[in-house]
């Protein structure tokens, strides 16, 4: 049985924006940057990870108890934002692990200051567009259609963790608040960058890209166009996994993350 691991969450004024910063765990230090979903609370996944480092769990600005939202205006600013958050912090490098937009936001920071990142592990991540693959519609309302859009197995424990199920839900309104955050920097472009694709090749560190075989919002080749145009990436696919892989495959996806940070 996986141990409790205690955390604790403070607040780190950054440009006069309120952010909300979890820690939990001993050992290396590891920056996770959340998803969409806003997973910026501990999670069982977290508590999994935090037995063998120390993780920092930052809520972007909108996200969570975060605040300065209306000082964000595309993912740059939202990039720089967490470039001033570690500076603050004291991190001057660190791994980090990204979550789908976290991963996009992770990428876009690689390619700003490539050295603050020492090694990136990239989970189903938003960022390109892949003209031939679309995604799916991330900004839909019916709460059922959307829990079949993110997972592969639409059923389980793991889906009421990651996500409300229902309007009567008591996460309902932070979850309105995370798809505002979203919006506010993957509305149009829709959940890329169009000059990323461009500026990749800067990205030097080692990078684990990380995929769900049936993610039906970023299918799978746009997993195989980043691992192309990351310098130093490898790819790795996860069978009978949608987009939500660190909740649907939580033990494989800790047991992944474990190996390639510790190499």
């Amino acid at each position: 049985m996986t141990a409790d691991i205690p955390h604790h969450t403070s607040f780190v004024t950054v440009g006069g924006r309120k952010t909300q910063v979890t820690f939990g765990g001993e050992g290396p230090g590891v920056l996770y940057l959340h998803s969409a979903g806003g997973e910026a609370e501990w999670t069982s996944f977290h508590n999994d990870l935090a037995q063998s480092m120390k993780l920092c769990v930052p809520a972007h600005p909108g996200f969570s108890l975060s605040t300065g939202l209306e000082q964000i205006r595309d993912i740059q600013d939202l990039a720089w934002h967490t470039i001033d958050l570690l500076d603050e912090l004291g991190i001057e490098q660190t791994p980090v692990i990204g979550f789908s937009l976290g991963a996009w936001l992770a990428m876009e920071i690689a390619v700003l200051r490539p050295e603050r990142f020492s090694k990136m592990l990239l989970v189903n991540a938003a960022g390109i567009r892949v003209a031939e693959s679309p995604m799916g519609e991330l900004f839909i309302d019916d709460l059922d259609q959307l829990r079949r859009l993110l997972f592969h197995n639409a059923e389980g424990d793991h889906v009421e963790e990651a996500m409300p199920t229902s309007l009567n839900d008591s996460r309902i309104l932070m979850w309105l608040r995370a798809r505002e955050a979203t919006a506010r920097v993957g509305w149009n472009p829709y959940l890329h960058d169009p000059k990323l694709p461009d500026h990749l090749h800067r990205v030097s560190c080692p990078a684990l890209v990380l995929w769900g075989r049936r993610d039906q919002l970023i299918p799978l080749p746009h997993g195989e166009r980043l691992a192309e145009l990351l310098p130093n990436a490898e790819l790795r696919i996860l069978d009978d996994c949608g987009h939500m892989l660190p909740y649907e495959k939580r033990v494989e996806f800790v047991e992944i993350c474990r190996d390639f940070l510790s190499r």
